[in-house]
């Protein structure tokens, strides 16, 4: 399985948008909408998306370090 920079998916697919007639913009507060779709599409064709790493992190996740009790 090869591997496939998501954001540059998203940067070649808004060229290709605004070579088509679209205009495209990058909508703020929407980046993981576009680096999700980007990554599913990514696997449908079975490339694995490769990730930064402050976006493999999920940092909203809380941190139990006292997991048993010990």
């Amino acid at each position: 399985m090869g591997e496939c920079d998501p954001y540059r998916l998203i940067d070649d697919v808004e060229t290709l948008l605004t070579e088509r007639g679209f205009a495209p913009e990058r909508v703020p507060g929407r980046g993981g909408d576009r680096l999700a779709g980007a990554s599913r599409l990514l696997r449908g064709f079975g490339l694995e998306p490769r990730m930064a790493p402050e976006d493999a992190l999920d940092l909203g996740v809380p941190f139990q370090g006292r997991i048993n009790q010990d």
